[in-house]
C-alpha cells in the first residue's frame, strides 16, 4: 500500500537534530578526547572522562550561549596554561561537529522510514556552520528531503513559521506529518501548535508541570518506525 493511501502512516516526519538524532552526551565524550589530544601541553594531567564531565555541565545540553560556554571551559577545565577564548571557540566549531555521535538506531530508523516512502526532514535551531557539518558527520543526508536551520531562515523554533517552511519543502500538510523532538516547548508544543502530530523523545528535558503530558512519547528512535 502506498503511504498516501494509508491514513495511519504519515506522509512526512520531521526531526529535531541535537539530542534527537544526535546523542549530544556521547558527542561531548568524543569531543573531550579530541580536546585532550589537541591541548595536551596546555592541560594539567587529567582524563578525557573528567574533561567530558566538566564540558557537559558547562554546555547545558547546548542551550548555553556559545561565548559563555567558551568562557566556562577556559575557567573550569584543569589548564596549566589557559588558551585564548578565540582558540577554544575555533577548536569547538571545527571539532565538535565532527565528533557527532548518532542516537542508537538512527541509521536503521531513517532507512526503514525512507524505504516506506515517507519524506523525512530536519528542523533545527542553530548556526548553519555548526549544524550542517553534524548532519554530514551522521551520514544521513541521503534520507532527507529538507533541512531547515534557524539561522538560514531567520526563524527559530517554536515559531510556527519554521515548521510551516519545512512542511512546504516536503510538500505536506501538517495534519499528514509528525514531528519528533526532545524539547517540550521548542519541539513538542511548537509542533502541536501548527497541527503536526508531536512525538516526544523522553529522557532529555523534563516535561513542564503546567502542561498536560503529551499523548505520543518514545524512549528511542526505533519506536518511531514501530508507531
Amino acid at each position: 500500500m502506498d503511504v498516501a493511501d494509508d491514513p495511519c502512516v504519515p506522509q512526512a516526519i520531521l526531526f529535531d537534530l541535537d539530542e534527537t538524532l544526535l546523542d549530544r552526551t556521547q558527542s561531548i565524550v568524543r569531543y573531550a578526547e579530541r580536546l585532550q589530544e589537541d591541548f595536551c601541553s596546555a592541560l594539567q594531567p587529567t582524563t578525557a572522562s573528567i574533561l567530558a564531565t566538566t564540558i557537559l555541565a558547562a554546555d547545558a545540553r547546548g542551550y548555553r550561549p556559545r561565548m559563555e560556554l567558551y568562557q566556562a571551559l577556559r575557567q573550569r577545565l584543569p589548564w596549566r596554561t589557559p588558551p585564548e577564548i578565540t582558540h577554544l571557540q575555533q577548536h569547538w566549531e571545527r571539532c565538535f561537529p565532527t565528533s557527532s555521535v548518532a542516537r542508537m538506531g538512527l541509521q536503521e530508523t531513517l532507512a526503514e522510514l525512507h524505504a516506506q516512502g515517507i519524506r523525512l526532514g530536519i528542523v533545527t535551531n542553530g548556526a548553519v556552520r555548526r549544524q550542517q557539518p553534524k548532519i554530514v558527520q551522521l551520514r544521513i543526508s541521503a534520507y532527507l528531503s529538507t533541512v531547515v536551520i534557524s539561522e538560514a531562515v531567520q526563524i527559530k523554533k517554536p515559531d510556527p513559521r519554521i515548521f510551516a517552511r519545512a512542511l512546504a519543502e516536503v510538500g505536506c500538510q501538517a495534519s499528514q506529518a509528525w514531528f519528533v523532538g526532545d524539547h517540550p516547548e521548542n519541539d513538542i508544543l511548537g509542533a502541536a501548535a501548527v497541527g503536526l502530530r508531536p512525538l516526544w523523545l523522553t529522557g532529555v528535558h523534563p516535561w513542564p508541570a503546567h502542561q498536560p503530558a503529551p499523548r505520543w512519547q518514545i524512549a528511542s528512535l526505533p519506536e518511531v518506525a514501530d508507531l
